[in-house]
């Protein structure tokens, strides 16, 4: 019972760290609805792990009072912008929050009132339940994760977790298999759990491994019924449902889990964002900078992501000395992520295997087996997920109509980051088959909960 009451409290941490960095940018006296909540809480995760690394590396490992630190740190920080949003408070302009009050100034299909609890609300329960029970027993069979769950990242939580002269063991030479150079989003998200709780124990894994799987459920769900409606919200669990990726590799490597999960908040947040029509989307930064904190893969969607902003931002008005100045603005704010990946590949010290002589690799561009030999898993994956061939349909049909003008390019951005995929492959240092049959179908989950979410947004129909 102990354990649970320290994981709890880690947990609390976690969500008023995000708050305080949440209400920093967005206004400390906004009312939060649930999804900003929800928010706050995969914001505080984040930069917990963040600060938790930049702690025990300037440490040298000596971390076993962290927990102490950060929640004396959070109070404080907290206690000042409570006093100081209550100064605030009469000021004449004040910041509205409420996305319901936002809807009718936005490009969103028109976005309807949530209904009272009905058959289609207790259908969504039933169908959550049943997923959670699913993937709660299948992760139950293996709480360290499936070889990369454990080798990437729960070995090195172990190492972190222990500290003192032990914590550098994750760059040893004897653990090279591990790839020591990933991000450390997961490994120091859970050793900062464990020292909250006193030890590394596999129950932690395990919760977090359950906690993002079902979080690719829910998420789309609470945004199709906040910005459409509830049929479209409860459509979209039943696609997601019948994938057979969520499910069966919510514990082989977990990482893809939460990568899904930001990529999909970090598309949310640029929605809202354009209804607000602010200057500078601050929070959909600091989740789009945090997917390459999680895995490498989130280097180009990161890159793409800051792309489409820029380009919106200047294409609605804003001159081009406006947009280098909010350039240098962005590449500050996320100064935090790029301290600490630069931090993890000075400490681990070894070349990755993907940029390792790229420039000779780049010849197997023109072998045509190569492509032969990968358009068979781009076909099965869309057999398995037929739905996905209606979203670009749906595009052409609405490619004049300007409401639907970031849905597109934000589907265009989804496409990008496949086609990068697909070029990687081509590239590859390791055996192709090989690496198509390990990796092809996972990485598939990045985009699944981003795509059925976005693809609901593009159809129109009205209440009747």
């Amino acid at each position: 019972m102990l354990i649970i009451i320290r994981l709890l409290l880690a947990c609390l941490t976690t969500y008023f760290f995000g708050i305080v960095l949440y209400r920093s940018f967005c206004g400390f006296k906004n009312k939060l609805i649930l999804i900003s909540k929800i928010h706050c809480f995969f914001l505080g995760l984040g930069f917990t792990s963040l600060t938790f690394w930049l702690f025990t590396a300037a440490t040298n490992g000596y971390n076993s009072n962290y927990h102490i630190v950060e929640v004396i740190f959070v109070i404080i920080i907290y206690l000042y912008l409570f006093i100081l949003g209550r100064r605030n408070s009469n000021k004449k302009h004040k910041i509205i929050t409420n996305r319901a009050k936002n809807c009718n100034n936005s490009i969103l299909p028109n976005a309807l009132e949530p209904s009272n609890i009905g058959v289609l609300d207790f259908i969504a329960i039933i169908i959550v339940i049943l997923v959670a029970l699913l993937i709660f027993f299948r992760n139950l069979r293996y709480p360290d994760g499936i070889w990369d769950a454990f080798a990437m990242w729960n070995l090195k939580a172990k190492f972190l977790a222990s500290g003192n002269d032990l914590w550098s063991g994750m760059f040893s030479d004897y653990y090279n298999y591990i790839h020591r150079d990933y991000p450390l989003f997961l490994p120091c998200m859970l050793a900062r759990s464990s020292i909250y709780v006193g030890g590394f124990i596999s129950l932690i894994p395990f919760l977090f491994s359950c906690f993002f799987s079902i979080s690719c459920f829910i998420l789309p769900y609470l945004y199709l019924k906040e910005l459409k409606n509830k049929y479209f919200a409860a459509f979209v669990l039943c696609i997601l449902a019948f994938s057979p990726y969520i499910i069966n590799d919510s514990c082989n490597q977990y990482a893809d889990m939460p990568l899904a999960i930001f990529f999909l908040i970090s598309l949310y947040e640029l929605i809202i964002w354009d209804m607000k029509n602010k200057k500078i989307p601050w929070i959909c930064i600091f989740f789009s900078s945090l997917c390459f904190w999680i895995k490498n893969e989130g280097i180009p969607w990161f890159t793409f992501y800051l792309l489409f902003i820029f380009y919106y931002m200047y294409k609605n008005g804003n001159s081009f000395k406006c947009c280098i100045r909010n350039i240098v603005k962005t590449i500050t704010l996320s100064l935090p992520v790029i301290i600490s990946i630069l931090l993890v590949r000075y400490l681990a010290n070894c070349e990755n295997d993907m940029v390792f002589r790229l420039s000779e690799r780049l010849k197997q561009i023109f072998v045509i087996e190569r492509y032969k030999l990968i358009i068979p898993y781009v076909w099965l994956f869309i057999k398995q997920h037929f739905w996905i061939i209606v979203i670009p349909i749906f595009m052409v049909f609405k490619f004049i109509d300007k409401k639907y003008y970031s849905y597109k390019y934000l589907l265009f951005l989804i496409l990008l980051m496949y086609l990068c995929y697909l070029g990687v492959y081509i590239i590859t240092p390791h055996e192709l088959k090989w690496h198509l049959d390990t990796s092809f179908f996972r990485i598939a989950t990045h985009f699944l909960p981003s795509l059925a979410f976005l693809g609901c947004l593009l159809f129109d129909f009205k209440r009747k």
